[in-house]
């Protein structure tokens, strides 16, 4: 099952931004019940999101953040479907909206496919699970845990492989599992197989460029080393009140998941757009064979992703994510440091780096700082399945594909582990 994340990101019109913001508002009161746009319907989506962004220098934007299975046309006629007067509205605030109403199917899609911005660098915490299979590998582990206690209660446990037996023999019986037996696998040998090729070829590449790569890479390097010892230093940053308002929409107790979202400026010059290009590319790379449910060693991301938009100048970055914001920072930190250092270090405001990736993030305070000030307020956010997490949807797949995979008694046992 493939898997698209993208935005779009649209100009809001400066005579309408309170109108939208207080549509948004509607919205965000009623996420899963509103009428505008009834997130619950669009079965194609993982997590949605709408932030309005108002920048001094670059207006106020409209980005509205989709991850959702399939190809974007089949997604777009769905929204269409379900959303088309909400859309109408929302998009009426922004500039160069053709639509005259929202019957205008064709101008309102050729609108939207105009604003669609890709993303540079991305990662997919569950790779090949759809919706659907996610809610259906859930409910199996469900019915699964109630049966095991009703064995349990009877006092009739016997060996692993027997009660596995038990199991086999309980989802064969259940109508509403009967997919659980022909359920695809999360990827194909294809899928599962082209990012490792690509990964190679690119190295194999750089391999025969080696002679031409070695003195580039000696004169990038004295160049990148010239200007970060010659960069003003960060800029002193006052958080307070902006974290005071960012919490509104995090940690909420009867939800496991966060989301972020964050617009940063790039530096200037050319040698950083280009820098912080090539290595986008590279980490999308490297991403592509991340398919195990954690990113860097970081297990607790759904989504993520960065897309370079106006013209390279801004940098954004969404996130859906498992557990607290300090929580998910420090993993950053700890885990994923060099990385992510590589990428923002080419921002405005980051903390001071040597080579690109060395230091940055490792100043921890600071780093929290300045993640808190390019932070954006998020106005509306939606899940599918806000009570999972990256790591129990993985945990359930594993479920449904033991049921049909043959297992020794050591197996047997650890599967057994899983309820």
């Amino acid at each position: 099952m493939k898997q698209t994340i993208l935005t779009f990101v649209a100009k809001v019109n400066p005579e309408r931004v309170s109108d939208l913001n207080a549509l948004l508002d509607r919205i965000a009161a009623d996420v899963e019940g509103n009428a505008l746009i009834p997130f619950p319907k669009l079965k194609l989506l993982h997590f949605g999101s709408l932030v309005l962004n108002d920048d001094p220098s670059y207006g106020t934007d409209l980005v509205f953040e989709n991850n959702f299975d399939g190809p974007l046309g089949p997604y777009l006629d769905d929204l269409y479907a379900h959303a088309s007067a909400g859309l109408h509205s929302i998009y009426s605030c922004c500039l160069d909206y053709p639509a005259a109403n929202a019957a205008d199917k064709a101008a309102m899609l050729a609108y939207l496919r105009a604003h669609v911005v890709h993303p540079n660098a991305y990662h997919i915490g569950n790779v090949g699970r759809s919706v659907e299979r996610t809610h259906q590998e859930d409910d199996l582990r469900d019915g699964i845990e109630d049966f095991l206690d009703d064995v349990v209660s009877q006092g009739n446990i016997g060996s692993p492989s027997s009660i596995r037996q038990k199991v086999q023999a309980f989802v064969q019986s259940q109508p509403p599992f009967a997919w659980a037996a022909n359920a695809q696998p999360r990827q194909t040998a294809i899928e599962h197989f082209m990012p490792r090729l690509n990964l190679v070829i690119a190295g194999l590449i750089a391999l025969v460029l080696l002679p031409l790569l070695i003195p580039l890479a000696i004169i990038w390097v004295i160049m990148l080393r010239w200007i970060e010892t010659h960069e003003p230093p960060p800029a002193d940053l006052e958080v307070d009140d902006h974290v005071r308002f960012l919490v509104k929409r995090e940690d909420r107790t009867h939800m496991v998941q966060n989301q972020m979202c964050h617009i940063t400026i790039v530096k200037p010059g050319v040698f950083r757009r280009v820098t912080l290009r090539g290595l986008l590319w590279v980490i999308n790379l490297i991403a592509r064979t991340s398919d195990k449910g954690e990113l860097s060693g970081i297990p607790s991301i759904h989504f993520a992703h960065w897309a370079l938009i106006d013209k390279g100048r801004r940098l954004l970055f969404f996130s859906n994510f498992d557990g607290s914001w300090e929580n998910y920072l420090d993993d950053f930190i700890d885990k994923a440091s060099n990385g992510l250092t590589g990428i923002w270090s080419n921002t405005v405001d980051y903390p001071k780096t040597r080579f690109l990736i060395l230091d940055g993030s490792r100043d921890g305070s600071r780093f929290k700082e300045w993640a808190r000030d390019k932070q954006v307020y998020t106005n509306v956010w939606y899940s599918a399945y806000k009570q999972l997490t990256v790591q129990t949807v993985d945990n359930n797949s594993s479920i449904r594909e033991g049921l049909i995979t043959s297992m020794d008694d050591s197996a047997t046992r650890a599967w057994l582990r899983r309820f």
